[in-house]
């Protein structure tokens, strides 16, 4: 049983490795920030959430939030969630919200999915158009890791764009950031 283990946990490193397989490197690398991006506007975006309705980022003007790009199958990104969840909780009141962007997720499960991890910030399927108007404030100009974080501002500018999985103390201090930025005039 522990060679089937070792077998499966090596298989799934070389794909990693190798780009087969798009999730976070592991934690002990540490996240992966892009502070560069500050400042520049977030992307304009539509998204049909699961539920069927439109989220247009024109909605989110003058409200501070974070896009994520998961998936259900990938380990960082189901770590991260019950964080996420409970600061969506803490900080809503204040205007915070998380998008959560399925990443090439099956849409058959991710409904049961989210309702067992406690989502209840909207959340749709990624797109080509989505993954390449956030992608390009990438290292590389795409998305290749999951998750990925882009925190906006209240002003609709980025503060960070985040490349790996993070910590709940992570999240609070990207989304209080968020929340004390200046919404524009």
């Amino acid at each position: 049983m522990k060679s089937i283990k070792t077998f499966f946990a090596t298989s799934f490193m070389a794909l990693s490795m190798l780009g087969a397989v798009p999730v976070a490197r592991t934690f002990a690398a540490g996240p992966s920030a892009s502070p560069a991006v500050a400042g520049k506007m977030a992307p304009a975006f539509t998204l049909k959430t699961l539920e069927g309705k439109e989220l247009n980022s024109s909605q989110l003007a003058g409200r501070p939030y974070i896009v994520n790009f998961f998936a259900s199958w990938c380990p960082p990104c189901r770590e991260e969630l019950p964080g996420m969840v409970a600061l969506q909780k803490k900080y809503a009141k204040q205007g915070f919200t998380f998008v959560g962007i399925a990443f090439r997720d099956r849409p058959a499960t991710l409904p049961d999915f989210l309702w067992e991890m406690g989502v209840e910030y909207p959340v749709g399927l990624t797109t080509p158009e989505l993954e390449a108007a956030f992608g390009k404030f990438m290292p590389g100009g795409k998305i290749r890791v999951i998750p990925a974080t882009f925190v906006v501002g209240r002003d609709g500018k980025l503060i960070n764009a985040v490349s790996g999985g993070l910590v709940k103390e992570d999240f609070e201090s990207l989304i209080l950031k968020a929340i004390g930025s200046r919404p524009s005039k």
